[in-house]
């Protein structure tokens, strides 16, 4: 997106204040909750249906970028174009993918937010329907609509993204959550994706990845930034953390890199593990003699293998935390060389 667009959308952000005070349907709506006892959610397949068959209008709208945002609003709110279109023109302002096409977007009062969010919610989404729901004003001292809205497209990002073996909604992006430690630090139970209760939400990696999400996008669009309030501060971006982010999106992760190599006799690599996921190495002996164990070392732990005469053996690691790994063939009988693939994250 050019710096002009940029430049024009937080303009019509800036206007959108007033516009999105005159929607709100009542006073009562507007009150400023205490956020810390309030938390965002998971869409429960139920809420989601009944959200699909709620009175709200809107549909399909096109932004000054010429992309398409799905956006409801409910029928509380004042049936005007600026409204709609004020947060069509937020969306594609956020740092974003081809995932927003798959965006529903609902924008309702606190009330009835949370009459499909739950009692304590203040917005939620759902990974499966690609639905969010978030409130149309600011209703907590600590954290704007925008601020809000924000956070939950940050989990809209995170459905969207490959951080295999684990699902990024939970863990966060690959080099996010590679850069923050995300596996080592829940194996140390420090952490705890995809745990939404009251005593381990403020761990949940997935949300403290769309709280950092929120805070690269404030920071983009020149917005009053939220307070850091609902997750623990070990997910408070610093300007690294912000850049993998950004990169997740834009250039985002998609497949392991396959590394060939040829040789024979006794060999050790060491190899570079930047990113946590799947190590995955396949030796073959050449030769139908010839023999090769194969030690594989990933962190603390070593898988040990062994070819049949001019067979193949393929050894599954986790990469965890560590940055690099060692591969040690041995040849055990024979006289023939091998073949090494080496997959990394």
């Amino acid at each position: 997106m050019i710096l002009s667009t940029v430049a024009a959308i937080a303009a019509v952000l800036a206007q959108g204040t007033a516009a999105e005070t005159a929607a709100a349907p009542a006073a009562g709506d507007t009150t400023q909750l205490a956020f810390p006892s309030l938390r965002m959610t998971t869409l429960t397949p139920t809420a989601g249906a009944r959200l699909e068959a709620a009175s709200v209008w809107g549909g399909p709208y096109t932004a000054s970028t010429g992309e398409t945002v799905t956006l409801f609003l409910s029928d509380a709110y004042p049936q005007d174009a600026a409204t709609p279109q004020r947060w069509v023109e937020f969306f594609v302002s956020l740092t974003h993918g081809p995932e927003l096409a798959d965006l529903r977007a609902y924008i309702l009062p606190l009330r009835e937010v949370q009459t499909y969010c739950g009692r304590q919610a203040l917005a939620c989404y759902s990974p499966s329907r690609g639905m969010l729901v978030a409130p149309g004003e600011n209703t907590t001292v600590d954290a704007s609509a925008e601020g809000i809205v924000a956070h939950e497209y940050g989990h809209h990002v995170g459905a969207a993204r490959n951080n295999a073996p684990w699902d990024a909604v939970d863990y966060g992006t690959k080099r996010w959550a590679s850069y923050l430690q995300v596996c080592a630090r829940t194996e140390t139970g420090e952490f705890y994706p995809g745990d939404e209760s009251q005593t381990n939400y403020e761990r949940n990696p997935g949300e403290g990845f769309a709280e950092a999400f929120r805070v690269l996008n404030e920071r983009r669009l020149g917005l009053v930034e939220s307070s850091w309030s609902i997750v623990s501060t070990a997910f408070q971006p610093d300007a690294n953390a912000l850049a993998l982010l950004e990169q997740d999106i834009l250039q985002p992760w998609t497949a392991p890199t396959s590394k060939l190599l040829r040789n024979k006799g006794n060999r050790t690599y060491t190899v570079a593990t930047p990113l946590d996921g799947t190590l995955l190495v396949r030796a073959a002996a050449v030769g139908k003699k010839t023999r090769y164990r194969v030690d594989v070392t990933a962190g603390g732990t070593t898988t040990r293998r062994t070819t049949s005469a001019g067979g193949s053996i393929a050894t599954r690691a986790t990469v965890c935390g560590q940055r690099t790994a060692r591969i040690k063939l041995t040849r055990t009988s024979g006289t023939g060389a091998f073949t090494l693939t080496v997959s990394t994250p």
